[in-house]
């Protein structure tokens, strides 16, 4: 089940910076960025020393850098947001960011979908903290129309802004049975019988998800574990009577998860 957003107001600009040292990675990211009203970009960085002046300087919401400028965190005021750019993943690495402070890291080859994720998880906790529960279309379109509800926890469920194509919308963990991987996209199917697709690389997407309940089962599937009827064997049964290989390479973190 998907929960269209539709705009009321519009909010102030969220003033975001940039550090790198990669003109074409800047210039990608702009490009992307530029597509957001409620982004402001308001510096761009090529090294740490101008960056380390801006940041306790303008003090910005946003900060979009380099992994490999960690090091300029130990002398600013860290953002409330922090985006890790990062050519290769490293899981060990990832996880020395996370803990450091980063919100989330956006992974090469920068594409707008994976933007997309972590700019609604941004914005999406803006749209909690706001009294008025509105938010911005969030793109630059003519004719914005989006609004939102106050009848849901905003905690249980993921933003999904959309493209010039496609509406937002909002995904409610509560729906969903599992994610599958079908080609370059994710299927998100639905206890209503619903599906959507995502332009994503599965192993991202789900991570976008409660690790508490949703865990890959196998290479192409993750099951929301609150849906599980049993498990027998090497297979595990949704409410809807669909089964589902466990694959010998995740059987034994799935049942380490599931025990927890």
């Amino acid at each position: 089940m998907l929960f269209k957003i539709y705009n009321c107001n519009k909010m102030n600009p969220i003033n975001t910076v940039i550090l790198s040292q990669d003109i074409q990675k800047i210039s990608r990211l702009k490009d992307l960025l530029s597509k957001y009203y409620s982004l402001h970009i308001t510096n761009v960085c090529n090294n740490s020393a101008s960056a380390t002046e801006v940041l306790n300087r303008t003090a910005p919401t946003i900060l979009f850098m380099d992994t490999s400028c960690i090091s300029v965190l130990q002398d600013v005021k860290k953002p409330p947001f922090i985006v890790g750019l990062c050519d290769t993943i490293y899981t060990k690495k990832v996880k020395q960011f996370l803990k450091m402070g980063f919100f989330e890291i956006f992974y090469a080859p920068y594409e707008e979908s994976e933007l997309n994720g972590i700019i609604g998880k941004i914005l999406n906790i803006f749209c909690a903290y706001n009294n008025n529960n509105t938010i911005d279309s969030y793109f630059k379109e003519d004719n914005p129309h989006y609004f939102i509800s106050d009848n849901f926890n905003k905690s249980e469920s993921l933003f999904i802004l959309g493209t010039r194509n496609e509406e937002s919308s909002r995904i409610f963990f509560k729906d969903v049975l599992y994610l599958s991987k079908v080609g370059n996209y994710v299927c998100v199917n639905f206890t209503d019988n619903s599906k959507k697709y995502y332009r994503s690389n599965l192993k991202i997407f789900y991570k976008k998800f409660p690790q508490t309940k949703f865990f890959k089962i196998n290479r192409s599937i993750v099951v929301n574990f609150d849906k599980v009827m049993k498990i027998m064997k090497d297979k595990v049964y949704l409410d809807n009577n669909e089964e589902f290989e466990i694959s010998r390479s995740f059987k034994k973190r799935f049942k380490e998860n599931i025990t927890k």
